[in-house]
């Protein structure tokens, strides 16, 4: 437990330090700035403090906003969907709930009497003001359920976790590692901010101003995330958290952590560079929807024996997946006249992505063009006994797995290996039992 802890919180942190962080750092800016950067026209805070008196920085607001940020994540990775299904809401309720909570928490600073209505039900709470420590923790939380780090191995456990409903001890344990690993840069951003905000003279005798620039960011920020504006700027930006993947023996706790069996895919070695045999692929099982099918219709690997088929798990809202899937539609393209075939099983990490209208909408903006195999319930993942996204499966013609990659990279190797398996299939001249054990 104490290593898994550890790596838990090593995993964090290098999500905390990835591109997949970008669009909630401006947030953070705005959100642990010292209230008093934030003063109203008339020369006081919303609360009333002159700006005279405005803090220079400190740790209590930024504290309170990755409070915020790490509660809400946590919970909503854990429990998120699970409650929405027990309220039988959209399972992308929290997400447009976050975006509407940053927006009209940004109205608030641009408009001074709609803050201070905002600021009302704070202050029945208690005899003083609300403080800045109140409305920090307020953004953090709407922040939390925004906050869409990139997946590794610890990330993906404790997401199949929360999604199958297996919430014990250890994961909630792990989970909280994760997320205090994964708040160390962002707090560091946050007291910076605070620090910078509270410190600059100009800024202190600009309040309102100031206010106003911060009410616009939280506002037109909390519109770009809802539109996913920064995903082209995140792809082009190197990843780091995929340098963690963990010691056989993390991967055998993850292992019992989601109940994942061991098979002969798991016993076989990923990532070599010439042709393995890991046994019979598995079926597509549990597929609650099929995209670009004729007519939606499912596809099965019976079906497709003679064909060369790559079996690639990802999920449209994480960034390393992003940046595989321009290779893989470029296989697609280029070798399904001889018989290649792609099937991405979408399997969802956060809750918003159980949505199929959204899974569809963002394939089709993503340029995929291959089938979509929906595994809403994890049930071909754990066939599979899958702990990564993106995560790559080829299968030759007679229907077995011969190649396994985790993350990104490896394209050489993967289409030259494409390319054997369709030459073997064309010839004739390889069978099962002449396969490479």
């Amino acid at each position: 437990m104490v290593e898994l802890v550890v790596v838990g919180i090593v995993a964090g942190f290098l999500a905390g330090i990835s591109p997949c962080i970008l669009p909630v750092l401006p947030v953070v800016l705005v959100a642990a700035a010292p209230p008093g950067s934030a003063g109203s026209p008339g020369g006081e805070l919303a609360g009333g403090e002159p700006v005279s008196q405005m803090p220079r920085g400190g740790l209590a607001r930024p504290l309170a906003v990755i409070a915020g940020l790490v509660l809400s994540f946590s919970l909503f990775v854990l429990v998120g969907s699970e409650i929405l299904a027990l309220l039988r809401l959209p399972q992308d309720s929290l997400r447009d709930a976050g975006i509407a909570l940053l927006i009209v928490v940004g109205l608030g600073y641009l408009i001074p009497p709609l803050g201070a209505l905002l600021e009302r039900p704070f202050a029945r709470l208690g005899t003083r003001r609300p403080s800045g420590r109140t409305r920090g923790f307020v953004l953090g939380l709407a922040l939390g359920v925004l906050y869409v780090p990139c997946a590794g191995p610890i990330l993906a456990a404790i997401t199949v976790v929360g999604a199958t409903h297996r919430v014990g001890l250890t994961a909630v344990v792990l989970t909280a590692a994760f997320a205090v690993g994964t708040a160390v840069p962002l707090l560091a951003v946050a007291v910076a901010g605070g620090q910078l905000a509270g410190r600059v003279g100009a800024l202190r005798r600009r309040a309102p101003l100031v206010r106003n620039v911060g009410g616009a960011v939280l506002v037109v920020m909390a519109v770009a995330i809802a539109l996913n504006v920064f995903d082209g700027l995140q792809r082009v930006v190197p990843g780091y958290s995929t340098a963690l993947q963990g010691s056989a023996s993390v991967r055998k706790q993850l292992n019992d952590l989601t109940g994942v069996p061991q098979t002969s895919v798991t016993s076989c070695y990923p990532d070599a560079t010439t042709l393995v045999n890991c046994g019979p692929a598995p079926s597509f099982t549990g597929i609650t929807s099929w995209l670009n099918t004729p007519g939606g219709q499912p596809l099965s690997l019976g079906e497709l024996r003679g064909k060369v088929v790559l079996v690639d798990f990802w999920t449209y809202s994480c960034i390393n997946c992003q940046r595989t899937l321009p290779y893989v539609e470029a296989w697609y393209r280029e070798y399904a006249r001889d018989g290649f075939v792609v099937v991405g099983v979408h399997t969802p990490e956060f809750a918003f992505e159980h949505v199929v209208s959204n899974v569809r909408a963002q394939a089709a903006a993503l340029g995929v063009r291959y089938p979509v195999a929906v595994d809403d319930g994890y049930a071909t993942w754990n066939a599979y006994s899958n702990q990564y996204w993106p995560a790559e499966y080829l299968i030759d013609a007679q229907g077995d797995i011969r190649h396994i990659h985790f993350g990104e990279g490896g394209y050489t190797t993967t289409e030259q290996l494409i390319r054997q398996l369709l030459h073997a299939a064309h010839s004739g001249i390889v069978s099962r039992a002449e396969a490479v054990r």
